[in-house]
């Protein structure tokens, strides 16, 4: 099951990031349907670029991510690594980047989850601050099947669900449905309809004082530690090593060949 959601299926047409504005919230959706909102490179790039305007924009206090379809985001579509192996610390470094600007935002940023959030998915929502997910959502890092270590969002990962969950989740590669993310802190509310729930969610979060908001996020960042540059960046060159070893992208070109 597990590879299923990872390997993805390459697609032509990569995900795209659809945004909305709507009064004080920002509406961010992965348009991916086909390839369950897989993660290319540029897909992470405009989503950095987007989250960078809005970051700007004081009147913006929540910004809610979804995914369009089933799933929320499956993972890295990989093929360009299986032409390039470099390309793989591309996807490593922008996603890296990407986490710590979801963390260090201004706003506060809310994730719907429904269906799969694997791997680089599983990543961003750890990095939100609030996550409402269904009880059949699928959440996780089975990727060391395809030699790529998850690490790049432990921090964020250890700040919901502490150390010993963190380890388990990272090091066995298992999935836990919606319900056993709830239990273990990876997600903050349960519901049958997380697109509906989290928009309500949004809009009750973006009634509450801007200016107290933007303080109490940048205190609990600096609680858990994660206003530090250094716990993004040092994961992402830890990583670098896996684009040249030979088991790993061995193990990639395996993974990918049984799509």
């Amino acid at each position: 099951m597990a590879a299923h959601l990872v390997e993805i299926e390459y697609m032509k047409k990569p995900t795209t990031i659809e945004v909305e504005i709507d009064r004080n919230i920002a509406h961010i959706w992965f348009d991916g349907e086909e390839n369950r909102n897989a993660l290319s490179i540029s897909t992470m790039v405009e989503l950095d670029s987007e989250l960078e305007n809005l970051e700007k924009n004081t009147s913006i206090p929540v910004v809610l991510i979804r995914g369009r379809g089933p799933s929320f985001c499956a993972g890295f579509d990989l093929k360009p690594v299986l032409e390039d192996s470099d390309k793989l610390n591309d996807f490593i470094g922008i996603l890296g980047k990407l986490l710590k600007r979801i963390r260090q935002h201004r706003a506060v940023i809310i994730a719907g989850v429904e269906g799969a959030a694997i791997a680089g998915g599983c990543a961003i929502v750890s990095a939100c601050d609030l996550i409402v997910a269904s009880p059949q959502a699928q959440l996780g890092y089975p990727v060391h099947q395809l030699g790529i270590s998850p690490v790049v969002s432990a921090h964020t990962l250890i700040a919901g669900v502490g150390i010993g969950s963190a380890r388990s989740l990272m090091l066995s590669g298992s999935l836990v449905d919606g319900n056993q993310a709830f239990k273990m802190g990876l997600a903050t509310m349960l519901d049958d309809s997380p697109i509906h729930a989290s928009e309500k969610l949004a809009k009750r979060v973006a009634s509450h004082g801007h200016r107290a908001l933007e303080v109490t996020k940048s205190w609990l960042n600096e609680l858990e530690r994660t206003h530090i540059e250094a716990r993004f960046d040092e994961p992402i060159d830890g990583s670098a090593v896996l684009a040249n070893d030979e088991e790993s992208m061995m193990l990639l070109r395996k993974g990918w060949g049984r799509r």
